[in-house]
């Protein structure tokens, strides 16, 4: 995967709430057509993603149309890899998150609802 390459980035954060909720994500990168990272935590202190898959001061360092967070806190290490995106959308349940606030457009809301109902809609309009 060459993260520094890709157009479109779905970034899942410490707001999953288990390994097997990445199919949701990857589900979600499919139907936009876009590559998945993941924050550091979900690299290096979980072990549910490869490595090369982080963003962040010591990972990948991404500018892609459109970076999608989801339950991405948004911190300092986190946000300088991804700081160059055209586009920052998020998706986090707390309104005050670091993220939320850099966003370009921000939908508060518990993930585990929104995802979804964003795949329904983007299929939709796909007519899938």
């Amino acid at each position: 995967v060459n993260l520094t390459a890709a157009k479109k980035v779905v970034c899942p954060g410490r707001g999953l709430k288990q390994q097997e909720d990445l199919a949701l994500i990857d589900e979600l990168a499919q139907t936009l057509g876009a590559e998945v990272a993941c924050t550091r935590p979900l690299a290096e202190g979980l072990n549910w993603m490869p490595r090369e898959r982080y963003i962040g001061i010591s990972g990948a360092m991404v500018k892609p149309d459109l970076y999608l967070g989801i339950g991405v806190s948004g911190q300092a290490q986190h946000t300088i890899g991804m700081s160059e995106s055209r586009v920052v959308a998020a998706i986090n349940k707390d309104r005050s998150a670091p993220l939320m606030t850099q966003a370009d457009y921000a939908i508060e809301g518990d993930l585990y609802a929104v995802v979804p109902a964003l795949i329904r809609v983007l299929k939709a309009r796909k007519g899938k």
